[in-house]
């Protein structure tokens, strides 16, 4: 079986492409432009572009020579390989992109094969055949580490620093607010100097995350849980372990059953 995902957010694909080839025997790529890996997240047989236009091209030339095509967030991308090739085509939304916004992507999907989210909360006034896929975390990589808890703290900024801030105050922790990115490579051992990670963004309209409903972890939320960090989100519930579902293994397990069943008939 060989698999091409086109683009990825936050390093999934390739993860996803790495564990399902080494579980299932399959072949995958990943094809992204190579100014939106500037950290390093995508390291497996990942094809990187110098432009959009580019990547574009690549993607729908590439696609003639798989099975099967998994593409995320970009959902202009369906209506071409369908017109163009007699295949499954997956589109897997991570944000975003369709949160409380399903209506401008429906035109796009309505002949994907299926459609898959990346939480919980995008399910909401999503098509009926939209489908939960936990985001997988590299449990190799954010390996758990004993550790005894002390009293400080560590967010990202993501346009919620006030709110981090709060919630630390509140709990009587000691809070870091990191403003610079950290290369993939270096962010375990980086997150590890932490007992708690506070999982609080904005999106890019502004909006605290989620919008409705409880808080679900974004990926770097859910990577502290896998180090054994405790995890705060903005409900202010202390959060510890990665839930089994996003081990990787069991992601791309569930995954590889429904290719299996697209490409079976």
């Amino acid at each position: 079986m060989k698999i091409l995902h086109v683009w990825s957010c936050a390093g999934v694909s390739s993860l996803i492409a790495r564990y399902m080839d080494s579980r299932h025997g399959t072949e995958s790529d990943v094809v992204i432009t190579e100014k939106w890996d500037t950290l390093g997240l995508n390291d497996y047989r990942t094809i990187k572009m110098k432009s959009k236009p580019l990547f574009g091209l690549k993607s729908l030339i590439m696609a003639r020579k798989y099975d099967l095509i998994h593409v995320h967030y970009h959902s202009i991308f369906i209506p071409c390989l369908k017109f163009l090739y007699d295949k499954p085509v997956i589109i897997h939304f991570h944000g975003s992109d369709v949160r409380e916004n399903w209506g401008a992507r429906l035109g796009r999907i309505k002949r994907a094969d299926a459609i898959f989210v990346s939480t919980k909360d995008l399910l909401l006034g999503a098509p009926l055949k939209a489908v939960w896929i936990p985001n997988p975390v590299d449990t190799v990589k954010f390996k758990e580490y004993p550790r005894d808890h002390g009293d400080v703290a560590l967010t990202f900024s993501y346009g919620a620093d006030e709110e981090a801030l709060k919630i630390a105050n509140n709990l009587g922790l000691r809070l870091l607010v990191q403003k610079e990115k950290i290369p993939y490579d270096e962010l375990p051992d980086f997150m590890l100097k932490f007992d708690y990670y506070i999982d609080v963004k904005r999106d890019f309209k502004g909006r605290l995350l989620p919008v409705i409903g409880k808080p679900v972890l974004s990926k770097t939320g859910l990577e502290a849980l896998s180090l054994g960090l405790n995890v705060i989100a903005k409900d202010m519930e202390i959060r510890s372990g990665l839930p089994e579902y996003h081990r990787p293994e069991n992601v791309v397990d569930v995954l590889h059953r429904i290719y299996r069943e697209f490409l079976e008939g």
